[in-house]
């Protein structure tokens, strides 16, 4: 493959404090989708390669890098670190619109194929110029250049992360784990396959192993004679330090956690600081290079996260990492998506950036952490006074932000938090920069159209299909380039308001539907006590001590059970039945509150109004709402023109969505599911 070196003139006597990537190493530079052309925008290319990092450990832009200063370092006295990256870009540069998205991935994964745009052999960041075909092209057509780097540690070695040096240092860390995730004998639980560290040697007779009722509780120890570390597999790889064995099988629903000393600590937090200087190295030529040689591509940089990636766009403007190593701002916009109010286990000794909450059995980490809310708000306790945006305001480099959330961010992302707050008892106010958009009735985890025809086969109800969060982010994307580089202001936030469409579970009015149960809260969410040591070194004091519960509110629904408060898109606005954010299943781990939060539930209506009778379903049926397929699908012309009208939607998706509309009522209305059916568990 070509490969091309960015030129390095100047570099020595340049303060890497001020330029932390060093080179940028182009490894292959291909036609994207086989030189396919996109309207006026014209034909696009796609370059991956490796960005080579090094910066000074006593430097302002490494001081919020926990445990950087125990790193190793070269004959400069610098760390030095790398990772990949991938970008797809109009040929010419002046074709397109002169902005550059810059996802934060998920796990290594991309999350804008799905959402933006749409291949039919998805894109895989490791092996990018393999797509063939788009379903969708909507972004291209749009002129945007993307952007990916890597940013996560101890992913495998054909995952797209960032390789990070080690630090010589060690002290508690903690795993837990439940039965199911043990090895079949439910005797061994391997913590590197788990995502968890090794301990640092396999003795460890201070080890602590406790069994838990809930979350919150203190656990009952496990006698220390009960079990032991020792290798998960035999043979020439398997280390006696990176898991544990029960002397007799755990019972099926058990709850563990175990602390010990781990091992030597990779430096985590260097991937906000990759994030952060790939960035700014695509805004500034002060290291020249392939990927910003041409000034059309970023006259606006903007930042996407979905989920994973949402939450460490949090943190990233929480620590400070949006101003670069000049004092200039980074990311000039931002579309922190499905978020909610949590940040992440980024940047502390023994990171763990793939823990997301006690919603999905992430017991008591540093993810869901105060403050919450853009503005500052004393936490539950009546300490401090801190906003999510404080470290941005003093510098003068906040982002424009659009915060896109889901149903699923109220019920299981604690997402009321960025409003009222952390007694839940007021509202509190948004960032002057930021807007919040509520997409009713939209899942977490977004499922391709058809897929709410089939009921999972450990939930209660189908699965929620609803897409219009999805439908709608090309639109929200525009709304925000147009912010930052014309200044013309995105609609107005969309949100339940505090006290009135937003109100504890209990208070929801969800309608009396045969056999369905809906939950009487979200899964709870505590104030946690990480030590003394957290805020200063990074350092997490294991078990960490729990505080007060937050209060947790979530969006009242309409005699459908539908949510309301949010925007309405095409699916919400022309329902073929209740769409929710809970659903049960895994009926062993409810004691924590577990309600399958991200995945949710489709209720359909009743497809005749005889049928509605027959199930005694208060719903209107389908037939009663919108007679035939020609009334249903006039429906939803004059939401999507509504839509368009309102900034949510844009008018060359107009078309596609009244087809996939189409194929949805033809779906439901051949839906192998009935009220009374299936019982909930």
């Amino acid at each position: 493959m070509l490969k091309y070196v960015a030129l390095l003139a100047g570099i020595l006597a340049t303060p890497l404090a001020r330029a932390e990537v060093v080179s940028i190493e182009v490894v292959s530079r291909q036609p994207w989708v086989n030189g396919e052309t996109f309207g006026r925008v014209g034909a696009y290319e796609v370059l991956q390669g490796v960005v080579h990092y090094a910066i000074d450990p006593r430097s302002a832009a490494a001081r919020d890098v926990a445990d950087i200063r125990h790193a190793p370092r070269n004959a400069r006295g610098l760390v030095e670190y790398s990772g990949p990256f991938v970008m797809i870009r109009p040929v010419n540069a002046a074709r397109g619109n002169h902005t550059t998205l810059v996802e934060a991935s998920n796990r290594g994964r991309t999350e804008m194929d799905g959402l933006f745009f749409e291949t039919e052999d998805g894109l895989d960041l490791m092996s990018p110029d393999k797509v063939e075909k788009l379903a969708d092209p909507t972004l291209f057509k749009l002129g945007y250049s993307l952007a990916w780097v890597g940013w996560q540690a101890r992913l495998d070695a054909d995952q797209f992360g960032l390789q990070v040096p080690v630090a010589r240092v060690h002290s508690a860390v903690r795993a837990t784990f439940a039965a199911d995730e043990m090895a079949d004998d439910q005797k061994t639980f391997d913590l590197t396959a788990n995502g968890f560290y090794c301990a640092y040697d396999a003795k460890q007779a201070k080890a602590v192993l406790r069994l838990h009722e809930s979350f919150d509780d203190q656990g009952t120890m496990v006698p220390r004679d009960a079990w032991h570390f020792g290798a998960a597999s035999s043979g020439a790889t398997a280390d006696a330090r990176c898991s544990i064995t029960l002397n007799t099988p755990a019972a099926k629903d058990a709850y563990f956690s175990l602390v010990y000393e781990g091992e030597n600590a990779p430096v985590m937090g260097l991937g906000q600081a990759a994030f952060r200087d790939f960035a700014a190295h695509l805004k500034n030529r002060e290291v020249p290079s392939e990927l910003n040689s041409r000034a059309d591509d970023a006259a606006a940089v903007l930042a996407y996260g979905y989920s994973q990636g949402g939450r460490f766009l949090r943190d990233f403007v929480y620590r400070g990492f949006n101003t670069d190593a000049n004092g200039q701002r980074v990311f000039d916009g931002m579309l922190i998506t499905t978020a909610g109010a949590g940040r992440g286990s980024f940047n502390h000794r023994y990171a763990l950036p793939g823990e997301a909450g006690s919603s999905v059995m992430s017991n008591l980490r540093a993810v869901d952490l105060y403050p919450f809310a853009d503005t500052p708000t004393p936490d539950i306790d009546g300490t401090g006074h801190a906003g999510l945006l404080d470290r941005a305001v003093h510098d003068n480099t906040v982002p424009k932000i659009m915060y896109i959330i889901s149903s699923s961010e109220y019920w299981a992302r604690n997402a009321s938090l960025l409003q009222t707050t952390t007694d839940g008892s007021q509202p509190v106010a948004l960032g002057a920069d930021s807007r919040l958009y509520f997409f009713a009735g939209v899942p977490h985890a977004l499922r391709t159209s058809g897929s709410f025809t089939k009921t999972g086969k450990e939930a209660a109800y189908p699965y929620n299909a609803n897409v219009d969060l999805a439908d709608g982010m090309n639109a929200q994307l525009e709304n925000l380039r147009v912010w930052t580089l014309d200044g013309r202001a995105p609609p107005p936030s969309i949100a339940p308001v505090p006290g009135t469409t937003l109100v504890e579970a209990t208070q929801i009015g969800f309608p009396t539907i045969p056999s369905i149960r809906a939950p009487t809260s979200p899964p709870p969410l505590w104030q946690i006590q990480l030590g003394a040591d957290y805020a200063r070194k990074g350092i997490i004091s294991e078990p960490v001590r729990v505080g007060r519960e937050y209060p947790l509110l979530v969006p009242a629904v309409d005699s459908d059970g539908n949510e309301l408060g949010g925007w309405r898109g095409a699916m919400s606005s022309v329902p073929l039945g209740t769409f929710t954010a809970w659903n049960w299943k895994s009926p062993e781990l409810t004691r924590f509150g577990y309600i399958s939060g991200l995945n949710g539930a489709f209720i359909p209506f009743a497809r005749t109004r005889a049928e509605r009778v027959a199930a005694n379903d208060p719903r209107l049926s389908i037939e009663e709402r919108y007679g035939t397929r020609d009334g249903f699908m006039k429906a939803v012309a004059a939401a999507i023109d509504n839509a368009i009208e309102k900034r949510f939607l844009l008018a060359m998706q107009r078309e596609d969505i009244q087809t996939k509309m189409g194929r949805n009522w033809d779906e439901v209305m051949v839906l192998d599911w009935y009220l009374g059916k299936r019982e909930t568990k």
